[in-house]
């Protein structure tokens, strides 16, 4: 079982996506930023970390909204999503490092995103919020 964690982060209406990166386990589909939990890392120390190496900015994790479990054929993952803020709002602009793309999402166009399975079901979860 692999343990993940990923930032929710709405700004201006729309929420914050990459796609994976080339070489990666599905490449070019959609999910919400974040990455692999560290052994003795807390939920909220991989977000500030993995959206930081990712993205090049820094985030205030919120509180837990979603967690699923999913099964790929080649690998089982454990993936919280939590809500997370800019930590400086006003010069929040995240760059793709890791040759990912990034894009922001209206709630109504969610299930018109192209996400990678483990992701979808908080997509569904968060257009029925809205």
């Amino acid at each position: 079982m692999i343990f993940v964690c990923a930032a929710v982060i709405k700004l201006n209406g729309k929420y914050l996506l990459t796609s994976r990166p080339p070489g990666k386990h599905l490449a070019g589909r959609w999910e919400f930023p974040g990455g692999k939990l560290d052994e003795n890392e807390t939920p909220q120390a991989c977000l500030i970390r993995e959206i930081k190496e990712e993205l090049g900015v820094d985030i205030i994790p919120g509180r837990k909204i979603f967690t699923i479990e999913y099964k790929y054929p080649e690998k089982e993952v454990h993936l919280e999503f939590y809500s997370a803020i800019p930590l400086d709002v006003d010069d929040f602009s995240p760059f793709p490092h890791d040759g990912q793309q990034i894009k922001w999402e209206l709630p109504e166009y969610l299930n018109k995103v192209d996400w990678v399975p483990a992701d979808w079901p908080l997509a569904e979860y968060l257009m029925r919020e809205e």
